[in-house]
């Protein structure tokens, strides 16, 4: 009878405990909701955009140097060469489709 007592006093105290904190009001949180659009930047006429064209390299292997005395006095290395520098040069205007310059064509 005692343990009856007793777990029925549990489930009546965890009973008031559940309710008393779910029944407290909460202030509304506000969310942040973020809406992204995609679409084409409008370009204005006369603007010219420019893209960056990567500089041309090239790789040379440079083997050790040995003196006289058959010692090694250098390293073997790797040398990179610029062949073209890098530029900023204009973009070519992208193909339009309402024109018919696309290759998805019937």
């Amino acid at each position: 009878m005692k343990s009856f007592i007793k777990n029925t006093g549990l489930v009546v105290v965890s009973l008031l405990l559940f309710s008393c904190s779910s029944s407290s009001k909460q202030g509304i949180v506000p969310q942040t909701k973020y809406i992204v659009q995609q679409k084409a930047a409008v370009i204005p006429p006369g603007v010219v955009r420019y893209c960056w064209e990567e500089p041309m390299v090239e790789f040379e292997q440079n083997g050790a140097g040995l003196d006289s005395d058959g010692r090694f006095y250098r390293p073997a290395y790797v040398a990179i060469r610029e062949v073209k520098q890098g530029r900023w040069r204009p973009c070519r205007e992208p193909k339009s489709e309402v024109k018919g310059e696309t290759k998805n064509e019937w």
